[in-house]
C-alpha cells in the first residue's frame, strides 16, 4: 500500500530517501529485469517524485476540404491525462545472532537476499498484472482474445491480439506470458498434408528452427498468469510505449537489533531485523486499446 506518512506529510503517493536519477536508473536495472511483467515496460525510468502526471493525445486527428471563408472542422483527437502514484512494497526478516554467524561467509545472498528480492518482484508483477495498488493493471483491459483448438492455438490468439493492437495505431508490441510456453513450442506438432493429430508417428514440430509462435516479439514470462497448458489467463499483448515504470527507490536493505518487530524485542532476544523496500509506480495509458488479454478455457 502507499506510505500514507510520507516525510512531507503529502498522502497516497509514497515519500522517502529521493535518489539521485543517475543513480537510480543503475539500481533500477536488477528490479525491471526480475518483475516478469515489467521487463518489458517501453517507458522506465528513476524519478525522484512521488506521482507523475501525463498529459496524452488521444484518438486520430481529422480534416477536410473547405471553402473559401468556410467554417473549418475540429479535430477528432484530443488531449486526456492520467497519473501514476509511486508506491511502497516492504518485508522484514529476522535472525538470531547464531544465523547471522553460520552466513558471514557470503551466504546471506544466497539463502536469504535472493529470495527475498524475488518475493518482492513475484508482489510487484502480481500487482502489474491484476492487482488494486498501482494505478493501472494488465487485467483492467476490455480487449479479449480466446486461444482455439488448434496445434498452433497460441500462436493464432497472439496473431490476433496483435492484430488489434496494430488496427490501433501500436506497432511496438511486448508479450507477457504463462509459464510453459518453451514445452508448448517443443510439444506443438502438424501433421504433413493435413489430417489429425490421432498419433504421433507421420508427424513434425509445427515450429521448427525459423518459426516463432511470438512472431519475433520481445516477450517476458509470468508465474502470475496461468500456464500455457492450463486454462485462464495465459498471455496478454500490449503496447510497450504505453506502459510507464517510475522507480523511485529500488531494493534497499537496513538492519536493526534495536527495533520491536511483531511485539518481539529484537535486543531482548538476541535477533537482527533486515527491512528490504522498494518504492515504484506503474501505470497503462489507453489500455483498452493498447492492451489484448488472451485466455484459454
Amino acid at each position: 500500500m502507499a506510505n500514507q506518512t510520507p516525510l512531507s506529510g503529502l498522502s497516497d503517493a509514497a515519500g522517502g530517501l529521493i535518489l539521485p536519477t543517475t543513480q537510480g536508473d543503475l539500481l533500477s536495472t536488477g528490479l525491471l529485469r526480475e518483475a516478469g511483467a515489467l521487463s518489458l515496460a517501453g517507458d522506465s525510468r528513476a524519478t525522484s517524485a512521488r506521482k507523475e502526471a501525463f498529459t496524452i493525445w488521444n484518438g486520430l486527428p481529422t480534416s477536410e476540404f473547405v471553402g473559401e471563408g468556410g467554417t473549418k472542422p475540429v479535430t477528432g483527437a484530443e488531449f486526456g491525462g492520467g497519473t501514476l502514484n509511486v508506491k511502497k512494497v516492504a518485508t522484514i526478516i529476522t535472525f538470531t545472532d547464531e544465523m547471522l554467524e553460520d552466513v558471514q561467509n557470503g551466504d546471506l545472498n544466497v539463502l536469504v537476499d535472493g529470495g527475498i528480492r524475488e518475493s518482492i518482484a513475484n508482489t510487484i508483477d502480481a500487482d502489474v498484472i491484476s492487482g488494486s495498488q498501482f494505478d493501472s493493471q494488465f487485467s483492467d483491459t476490455t480487449q479479449l482474445v480466446t486461444v482455439g483448438t488448434s496445434g498452433d492455438n497460441i500462436a493464432l490468439a497472439i496473431s490476433a491480439a496483435m492484430g488489434s493492437l496494430e488496427a490501433n495505431g501500436y506497432n511496438d508490441i511486448g508479450i507477457v506470458v504463462g509459464p510453459g510456453l518453451a514445452r508448448h513450442v517443443r510439444d506443438a506438432r502438424v501433421v504433413p498434408g493435413g489430417g489429425t493429430l490421432g498419433t504421433v508417428q507421420g508427424t513434425q514440430p509445427l515450429y521448427g528452427a525459423l518459426a516463432d509462435p511470438l512472431y519475433g516479439k520481445p516477450f517476458a514470462t509470468s508465474t502470475n498468469l496461468a500456464s500455457v497448458a492450463g486454462a485462464g489467463t495465459v498471455a496478454y499483448v500490449f503496447s510497450r510505449p504505453n506502459q510507464h515504470v517510475r522507480i523511485r527507490k529500488d531494493v534497499t536493505v537496513k538492519p536493526s537489533q534495536e527495533a520491536s518487530v511483531g511485539g518481539t524485542s529484537l535486543y531482548q532476544n538476541d535477533l537482527t531485523a533486515l527491512r528490504y523496500v522498494t518504492r515504484l509506480g506503474h501505470y497503462i495509458h489507453d489500455i483498452n486499446r493498447a492492451v489484448v488479454k488472451i485466455t484459454k478455457s
